[in-house]
């Protein structure tokens, strides 16, 4: 005899494999296992060096956004709370890869600007990225890696799109 919560698990996972047979929600938890693998591999090699994506993340951006940015500017950029990035800007600022610039208490007014060892950092990772990178992609062909940077870039600007209505 089975019990009442045996049944409901048994129910529930019926209706997650069902669920799954879907193409769209097939795609998704596909894509989600994907992505989660590809960030574990990701911060094992960058462990490695000693950087995490968080922080090589906010030095690009900086990068790409001449130099300084304020900390609200680079939360939208990453995706990340405010307070998440005060403490990465701590961080990298006890590391000497940026400074804070500007006067005032707050440190949300200050602009954020990466130093020369900041840049140096980010200079030397171009080879790690096409070093990871290419032996990530290795398995696709050409027309492959096109059609999913294609791809890619259309759920990312979707995926911006959603985040930015909430």
């Amino acid at each position: 005899m089975t019990s009442d919560f045996e049944h409901k698990i048994e129910d529930l996972a019926s209706e997650i494999r069902a669920q799954a047979n879907r193409l769209a929600v097939d795609n998704f938890i596909t894509f989600l296992h994907a992505a989660d693998i590809v960030e574990r591999y990701v911060d094992n090699e960058m462990r490695r060096i000693g950087i995490n994506r968080t922080h090589f993340s906010l030095l690009n951006h900086l990068i790409v956004l001449g130099g300084r940015a304020t900390p609200t500017e680079l939360s939208k950029r990453v995706f990340r709370s405010k307070h998440a990035i005060t403490r990465a800007v701590d961080t990298l600022e006890r590391e000497g890869l940026v400074r804070r610039e500007g006067i005032g208490e707050d440190r949300r007014n200050r602009k954020v600007a990466v130093t020369t060892k900041g840049l140096n950092l980010v200079r030397r990772m171009v080879p790690f990225r096409e070093k990871v990178g290419s032996k990530i992609m290795s398995i696709l062909d050409e027309t492959e890696a096109q059609q999913l940077s294609a791809t890619l870039k259309r759920l990312r600007r979707h995926m911006v799109s959603l985040m930015t209505e909430t």
